[in-house]
Formats: structure tokens, sequence, C-alpha cells
């Protein structure tokens, strides 16, 4: 989901009242659902006689796909501090970074690091980057380019947690600990669906660019500056096309690998590769091919490398947990499980 830029909407409150009551949604959620089903298709691929016994329990893996929704319905709490945080967690608009005096390549790995770079540029006497404005944006969201990396990374890495923690508790085999492997399983079915969610943002290239909802700025090619582009893209062109799982499937090369240990340079090509992909999404609007067969291509082609990525995250993820043995003993050690 991505809400407009609020630089854009300091007309008029009605305006305003539109902006709230008409949030957009990353691919809707049919889009998330998908790339994260293809994704634990791609994950049981890649894994192959390693792969966890849960890929094949559909009402686990049905779950996780459900919980890519889940960062979405976040935004229908209207609590400000969840707002501060989840919201910018969506997106990463690359072109403003340059106003902090970084790019996608050499922006730091640390979410509070880069917070901190974001403070110490925007008190410089030069700083033209977007104001903060406590009236249209009362819960500061605006203050960024956005944190998707961060999300994603963070999220992969609560994904390892959850996996290695099931994994530790299925090796102790204890009939006693069922409740405790029940909880753990719904950990990884929480963490993944979250992580899909991002993921699925990053390959939206209307979530990587300040370009969002409508061409804004300088317009010298004429792009459109429809603000309902970006909904159109999350869905409306999605069901025209009838873009179904089959279609993406086709495409899927699995080809994508990531760090186990440190992915965010994974992460951050994923983002750029999207990136890379918003003016020729703006051209094929102009000239009328977003709606012919170019246009289902294209948005296809960003859907599976969602899934491609994805999957390669969820693999990586299973292979890094793969306890030790001190592993299960400092687990046993500290968990002091008391089953009732």
């Amino acid at each position: 989901m991505r809400l407009p830029n609020l630089s854009a909407l300091a007309g008029t409150a009605i305006v305003v009242s539109m902006f709230v009551a008409a949030p957009a949604h990353a691919w809707d959620s049919y889009g998330h659902r998908l790339i994260a089903r293809l994704a634990l298709e791609g994950m049981s691929k890649r894994l192959g006689g390693d792969a966890p016994a849960w890929l094949n329990d559909k009402d686990m893996t049905g779950a996780i796909v459900d919980n890519a929704t889940t960062p979405d319905r976040w935004r229908s709490v209207k609590v400000a501090q969840l707002t501060h945080l989840n919201n910018p967690d969506h997106y990463i608009d690359a072109e403003e970074l340059a106003d902090f005096g970084m790019t996608l390549e050499t922006m730091p790995r640390l979410r509070h690091e880069f917070v901190r770079q974001l403070e110490i540029a925007r008190e410089k006497p030069d700083f033209k980057g977007p104001p903060i404005n406590d009236k249209l944006d009362p819960s500061h969201v605006r203050e960024y380019p956005g944190t998707l990396p961060f999300a994603t990374c963070e999220t992969y890495a609560k994904v390892v947690s959850a996996m290695q923690v099931y994994r530790i508790i299925d090796k102790l085999n204890d009939p006693g600990r069922r409740a405790q492997l029940e909880g753990a399983k719904a950990a990884i079915t929480f963490n993944m669906g979250v992580l899909a969610h991002y993921v699925g943002d990053g390959a939206q290239p209307l979530h990587t660019t300040i370009h969002h909802h409508g061409w804004v700025g300088e317009n010298p090619n004429g792009y459109t500056t429809d603000r309902k582009f970006h909904a159109w893209i999350d869905g409306g062109v999605v069901k025209l096309h009838n873009i179904t799982i089959a279609d993406v499937r086709s495409v899927c090369a699995w080809h994508d690998k990531a760090d186990a240990n440190e992915p965010w340079e994974d992460v951050i090509a994923h983002i750029k590769r999207s990136f890379d992909e918003v003016e020729p999404l703006y051209k094929l609007e102009k000239s009328g091919a977003l709606k012919k067969a170019p246009g289902k291509e294209f948005i296809i082609s960003r859907l599976a490398d969602g899934a491609d990525m994805l999957s390669a995250l969820y693999a990586d993820a299973w292979k890094a947990a793969e306890p030790t043995e001190k592993d299960v003993q400092d687990f046993v050690r500290y968990d002091n499980w008391q089953p009732e």
C-alpha cells in the first residue's frame, strides 16, 4: 500500500480528505498473495529434498499467503505511532535520497543510522528536501524517503529466527512442547507473510520513486499525472489482463540468489531493478501499450521478479535457520519451558 505525496496535496482540505479516504494498495491483495504462493513453490524447488514438510500443509501455506496482506491491514488502524513506523516501510523514493546525500547504493544498511543521516542532512541550511508539515502530515511519515529496504531485511531476519525456533523444537521431539511447536509454526506463517508483502512492494516500480501517484515535477515527455495511476497498476491492469498465477509461473526462472547472512545487497539490487522500470512503465501508459500485450508482459515480469526474489529469501532463510547442537542446548537452557 502507498499513500500519495503530501507535497502535491497542499492545495485544499477537500484534496486532503480524498487522500485520507483513498489509499492505494501495492498489487492489491490478489497480487501480494500470488507472489507469496509462487515463492513457496520456488522455495520447494530450490530446497528439493531439504524442503520442510510443512510446505505440504495447505493450512500453513494458506496462512503464509494470507499474511502477505498483513502490513496493508495495519493501515486501517489510525494510531500515529503505528502509521509513523509502518507507512514508510512500504516504499523507498529513490530520487529523494539525493536530497539527503545518498543513493540506493550508498545508503546505510542500518535503519537508525539511516534516520540519523536524514536528520543531519535536514539540519543543513541548504537542505531542499520535503518540509515537515504537522497539519498535513501529523504522523510525520513524509520526513522519510521511505524505509522499504530495512523492513525487508529486518523481516527476513525474523523469518530466520522463527524458522530456527521451529527447527529446534521439532528436533527436541518432546510431546510436552506441542503448544510451543504450534506457536513456532504460527510465527513462521506470520513473518513469512509479512516478508512477502515487502518484497512484493519492492517489485512494484511505483513503490521505488517519487512518481508514485502520477509523474511529478518537470514532465517534458508528457507522462500521466493522474493520481489514480498507482491504483490502476496495483489492481486495475492486473484485472484488465486477467493475469493468473499460471501466467506468472510460466516466466519464473528461480534464478535469484540471496546472501543468507546479509541479504542487503540482494534486496537493494531487487529494488533497483524495479526502479529501472519506472520510466518504461510510464512510456507504456502514454503509448497505450499498457492495456495491450506489452503491458500484460510488463506486469507479469514484475510479479515474477517479486516471486523469484522472495523464493530465494525463503530458501536461504531455511538454510540459515539450521540449528547447531549448541543452538539446541542454549535454547533448552534459557527457554525454561514448563508445560501445563
